[in-house]
């Protein structure tokens, strides 16, 4: 009876440990992706300097 409780106990810590592993990496994704996006149009612009009044 004991070895199955242990059991039960790893597969619960396994669980919340891929849980929280998965939203770890959400939350860092989130944060980063949203940052990147945002310096893409300013590298654009400081390289093609002519077209950008255009585009602004």
């Amino acid at each position: 009876m004991e070895k199955t409780n242990t059991i039960r106990e790893i597969g619960q810590l396994m669980s919340v440990a891929i849980a929280a592993i998965l939203f770890g990496s959400t939350m860092i994704l989130s944060a980063v992706g949203p940052a990147r996006a945002s310096e893409a149009p300013i590298l654009a612009s400081s390289q093609t300097a002519a077209p950008a009044p255009y585009l602004a």
